[in-house]
């Protein structure tokens, strides 16, 4: 059981059974912190038991490439409500379920940047990493810094449902072995959301997509889907989306298909060519010159025969019709949660504001306001994941031993609320350099590996940016 101490000054808490959902970077992560934590506290609490519980067959997360991939979703997906919750089938020549990665990903960040604090790629490894060399840094990194600790990790487990159990002050965990088909509850005292932001595809309502996508199966899919553009040989294609899988995967058709059309709701994209002949570096630099890009505003509505962009221009249905516009953020597996003891109910209890941004009353973007034995790793967007997800575990595990004391549950709230004032509060960017310090900030004395985020890599993140442009176009 969990303990939660609350006070005039604040809410203390301490939780012993850790469970961890999800094995790419951020589970293994958070697994790493917590067990160093067992390894150098010379405190009273007793030690985490952790266990890590995986739907995939290997460690890895979105990092682990199927070269195959069928996903299933609606067309049009642009809320948590709409979901459709049956499973991506797993890949027949890995046995994996599919991720995002596509053939010819590269990271967009450099390898000094983009690496855990303490384990740096491999000196041979190219600077901006295919993602096949990024998956072997995952792997090794999991091999020497997570599991040589004492932690249950169970690969093949489906997670249907967390629940919490305020009068016990515990979750319980329904899982699926995918393998035997063996059904079990667990049971934890505080529950590591590590799934990630790219496992639903949002695809937003417009006026006659749903009509044109039943009527014509195959011609509309998601990003997630796309895996070469030898698939799309001659074929016309619009790619829906004005971001870094966008403008890669239309630099890439650009060289297959005999025309690429994209359509984003940023002007300033749309009408790149007219302030500049060149290809910007916004819009894809390295685009096939001899076929270039056909840019159009947001679209206004599908026919069974055209695209309509706000602009009052259109183009015939093409061939393809690619949606490279992310997802939602949510976690299915959880419907509600009821608060800790003492603690305020919320106007709603959903983890999900329903839309694709991010997910609400989160304090430090982190815990759960109203129920801080719950934690989501991972939710801003436009970071360096990696390193987030490390400091994000080092404020965790002080948390649950009892190291942290968090202010009352009036000022979690607003703290929370006040996070999401402003357009777009879950893109971070460079305010990441401060949110970093002040997770280790709050852990204060206690020994952590982990200090202010050094000088030097806040300097070569932000000279990568133009280095990233020179070099990948974007």
């Amino acid at each position: 059981m969990a303990a939660v101490d609350i006070e005039d000054c604040g809410v203390r808490l301490q939780a012993r059974r850790i469970g961890i959902i999800g094995a790419g970077a951020a589970g293994l992560a958070a697994a790493r912190v917590f067990a160093e934590e067992n390894a150098t506290s010379n405190s009273d609490p007793l030690p985490f038991v952790i266990t890590v519980l995986e739907r995939n067959n290997a460690v890895g997360g979105v990092w682990r490439y199927t070269p195959s991939s069928v996903c299933h979703y609606n067309v049009p997906q642009p809320d948590s409500s709409a979901l459709r919750q049956t499973f991506d089938e797993r890949c027949p020549e890995t046995g994996g379920f599919p991720t995002p990665i596509y053939d010819e990903l590269s990271t967009n960040l450099p390898t000094d940047v983009m690496q855990f604090p303490d384990v740096p790629f491999p000196a041979s490894t190219d600077e901006f990493p295919a993602h096949t060399e990024v998956l072997k840094y995952i792997e090794a990194y999991s091999q020497s810094k997570v599991l040589t600790h004492p932690i249950d990790l169970r690969l093949n487990t489906h997670v249907s449902n967390v629940e919490f159990h305020p009068q016990r002050s515990r979750w319980t965990c329904d899982v699926r072995d995918l393998i035997s088909e063996h059904k079990q509850t667990l049971e934890f005292d505080a529950v590591l959301v590590c799934t990630g932001r790219v496992s639903h595809p949002y695809i937003p309502n417009v006026s006659g997509l749903n009509e044109l996508a039943l009527s014509r199966p195959g011609l509309v899919i998601h990003a997630k889907e796309y895996r070469r553009a030898s698939e799309f040989q001659n074929q016309t294609v619009l790619v829906v989306g004005g971001a870094a899988s966008a403008t890669d995967i239309s630099r890439q058709l650009s060289y297959t298909a005999r025309q690429v059309h994209t359509s984003t709701a940023d002007a300033s994209q749309a009408d790149a060519d007219a302030r500049d002949p060149r290809m910007t570096p916004e819009m894809g630099a390295g685009c096939n010159p001899s076929r270039p890009l056909c840019r159009h505003l947001r679209i206004k509505e599908f026919t069974q025969t055209h695209v309509h962009f706000v602009d009052g221009t259109s183009i015939p249905i093409p061939d393809t019709i690619i949606y490279a516009t992310g997802y939602i953020c949510t976690v299915p597996f959880i419907s509600h949660v009821e608060p800790v003891n003492g603690a305020p109910k919320p106007d709603h209890q959903l983890l999900s504001d329903g839309g694709s941004d991010g997910i609400p009353n989160l304090y430090k973007f982190l815990v759960l306001a109203y129920n801080p034995l719950l934690a989501i790793l991972g939710v801003p967007n436009k970071v360096v994941p990696f390193p987030m997800y490390e400091y994000q575990a080092t404020y965790l595990a002080h948390l649950y031993q009892g190291h942290i004391q968090l202010p009352p549950f009036d000022q979690i709230f607003a703290h929370a609320r006040s996070d999401l004032e402003g357009p777009h509060p879950f893109t971070m960017g460079f305010k990441q350099v401060a949110y970093m310090n002040d997770l280790i900030n709050s852990v204060g004395d206690h020994q952590s590996r982990l200090g202010n985020v050094p000088d030097h890599w806040v300097k070569s993140w932000l000279c990568c940016v133009e280095q990233r442009k020179q070099r990948l176009g974007y």
